[in-house]
């Protein structure tokens, strides 16, 4: 057998069929008496955790392989036909030194079971779109600005066909750690002063009363759904929609000015002297959890009891009359440990949802200095971070800070999902604290077709202006450009979403313009701190405000239904563009106006006119009596003409 295996570098053999070995072994019954080999598992970490994405490794990286006496030669040289599940199905042909008669006569009546995968979103079959189509089903037709289109979930979602459950009806996941700082045991506010003061200070004490408990996970893929790396905001059908660093300030009330934060990698003994400094773990046991945990992490429940221990040690200490110094060492570490632990399952939150990375304490250090970081900006790349991988075809899980998310949702479309006010909630806390979620819907189907169907009275372009007196519209949030935090970075683009601060929208510049591709991050870290004013989002730009809150520049509703897919579903989508989705909202804003009915002024110039014949006021056969008579044919065909105008659940007739 070794000799019919093909060979690669220093004559080892390769793994050449190998999975045609494996299945090939896994069908051949065992013998009696032989101890089955272990059945090679999946990796428990992520990509982000450090962990490995290859199955079933040995401590010296061999496949564990099962096995088992049988015919290679006849197996490795058969012909193999593969099906569309990709199993191989023996052709009749039959190697000439075998008989049919040497064939197994009594082959499995059944094939191994396999583990039953969760359903993967995969890009729509080449023949659905014309290839002399220019651009995509439902949009855009004009590829100039989202160049990555041809990735985007958004593409299987338009040409599935309706009973396709696979992918319109699709339970996705959301990771989300933020219910563990509401369960997490917290001191009193009354007595542990000492610690309180401390967190408050630090400008991430909000972070304790922005979390849900329940997350409404169809609400969230539906948004998930429409989001654009290129422009790093939301498509509808009302246009651009993007979460700003205005709304992580009212949101959260965290730092949004101040200095990006610049970690970068770190290695396992500067990690484990960090741990050992800040927080008082011994080395070795540090260690211990970064071999365990295969990478520099530590698990949220190891970082609280660090927590809880220090804590208890700072009271101890303070009973027993220990000097002010150790009493400050045993808080300290308490604090830093607190601190460590909420950014993590907040602005920090990631797929694994189950621990924590240790590059983030060196935030801590200096517990003075704690808000001199940009917080909110790391918050928002972040997010951006996994929304940008999430609406990509083949991805089926999401995380991020999930509370922000929502809580913007439901800020700016109030009556999309199910939520109530807390009743302890008062002006001077985030925003998110207002918000109670309910569960909502599992799929995303039913939120898709009511984007698909939304109406401008249905979203709040800018929700905050009750609270402005809390937090103010300031400079840094009208700034363009790129964010960043540690080596991710992400695009702030407040030109593209000018109705949230206000302003009528216009057709935005491209974001490379605002965002320069290929910039390194000490060039942004740079941009931000040293040239904000020069980035900033300047006053002609910004153009005038808005009358009404979704006002917009002619021709803006036309260029954004040729470069995006405003609607997710062909059911609901026209060939071109529908009738601006504010008509109905523009005549009751004209009749609140109390404007002037059109009809009624036209019917007064037809009873002017007719009077003025009537009376002989124009002489039969002059150019004035013949320009009444014109006037009057005109008038005549509108007025006859019945008209309907839609209200509420009731028609109106203008006719008399």
């Amino acid at each position: 057998m070794e000799e019919n295996l093909p060979r690669g570098r220093h004559g080892k053999a390769i793994n050449a069929h190998a999975s045609a070995r494996r299945e090939l072994a896994a069908n051949h019954p065992s013998k009696r008496g032989r101890r089955k080999g272990p059945t090679p598992g999946q990796g428990t970490h992520d990509a982000e955790a450090g962990g490995s994405h290859t199955r079933g490794r040995t401590r010296l990286g061999q496949s564990l392989v099962v096995q088992d006496e049988f015919d290679a030669d006849q197996f490795l040289n058969a012909c193999f036909d593969y099906d569309d599940l990709g199993s191989p199905q023996v052709s009749p042909q039959v190697s000439p030194q075998h008989s049919p008669q040497d064939e197994p006569q009594d082959p499995p009546q059944q094939p191994p079971r396999q583990q039953r995968r969760k359903p993967v979103r995969r890009k729509p079959p080449k023949c659905s779109r014309n290839d002399d189509e220019v651009g995509f089903g439902g949009g855009p037709t004009d590829l100039s600005l989202l160049t990555e289109y041809d990735k985007h979930m958004a593409i299987p979602i338009w040409y599935a066909d309706p009973n396709d459950k696979e992918i319109l009806a699709v339970n996705l996941r959301c990771i989300a750690s933020g219910k563990k700082v509401i369960n997490i045991q917290k001191p009193s506010r009354r007595t542990d002063r000492w610690f309180w003061d401390v967190v408050e200070a630090s400008g991430l004490e909000p972070l304790t009363r922005t979390n849900f408990s329940v997350l409404d996970y169809g609400l969230l893929w539906a948004f998930v759904e429409r989001w654009h790396t290129e422009t790093s905001s939301f498509h509808i059908p009302l246009g651009e929609l993007a979460i700003t660093l205005d709304d992580v300030q009212c949101l959260l009330h965290i730092p949004i000015e101040g200095k990006f934060l610049n970690h970068g990698k770190m290695s396992r003994d500067e990690a484990a002297d960090m741990v050992n400094s800040f927080l008082g773990v011994d080395r070795n046991v540090v260690m211990g959890h970064f071999a365990k945990m295969n990478g520099l992490h530590l698990k949220h429940s190891d970082v609280e009891d660090i927590y809880s221990v220090n804590h208890g040690l700072a009271d101890k200490a303070v009973a027993e009359g220990k000097s002010a110094h150790e009493i400050k060492l045993y808080r300290d570490r308490s604090i830093r440990a607190f601190l460590l632990f909420l950014v993590c399952c907040t602005i920090f939150s990631n797929k694994s949802s189950y621990y924590v990375d240790v590059v983030y304490l060196q935030y801590f250090q200096d517990l003075s200095a704690v808000r001199e970081w940009n917080w909110g900006a790391a918050a928002l790349v972040h997010l951006q971070h996994y929304l940008d991988d999430a609406c990509l075809v083949t991805v089926n899980q999401m995380a991020g800070y999930m509370s922000l998310l929502q809580g913007w949702i439901i800020s700016h479309f109030p009556g999309l999902s199910v939520w109530a006010q807390d009743p302890i909630y008062s002006e001077v806390m985030p925003r998110n604290a207002k918000f109670v979620p309910g569960a909502g819907h599992r799929e995303p189907s039913s939120y898709r077709n009511s984007l698909d169907n939304i109406q401008t009275y249905d979203c709040v372009f800018s929700p905050y202006d009750d609270h402005r007196h809390v937090r103010p519209l300031i400079n840094s949030c009208w700034f363009s450009g790129w964010l960043r935090c540690g080596n991710l970075k992400a695009k702030h683009l407040p030109e593209r979403v000018l109705r949230q601060f206000k302003h009528v929208q216009g057709i935005p510049r491209k974001p490379d313009l605002s965002a320069t591709p290929g910039m390194s991050l000490c060039e942004i870290d740079r941009v931000f701190m040293e040239e904000l004013d020069l980035r900033m989002i300047a006053e002609e730009m910004r153009g005038q405000a808005v009358v009404s809150a979704w006002d917009h520049e002619p021709g803006y509703m036309t260029w954004f239904y040729k470069v995006s897919h405003p609607v997710m579903r062909p059911v609901q989508a026209p060939a071109s563009p529908p009738r601006p989705p504010n008509l109905e909202v523009l005549i009751e804003a004209a009749e609140a106006r109390n404007d002037p009915n059109m009809l009624q002024v036209c019917r007064g110039v037809r009873d002017e006119v007719e009077r003025s014949l009537r009376e002989g006021e124009a002489v039969e056969g002059t150019p004035v009596h013949g320009t009444l008579r014109r006037i009057l044919n005109l008038l005549n065909p509108v007025l006859t003409c019945r008209r309907l105008k839609r209200g509420r659940g009731r028609r109106y007739n203008t006719r008399e």
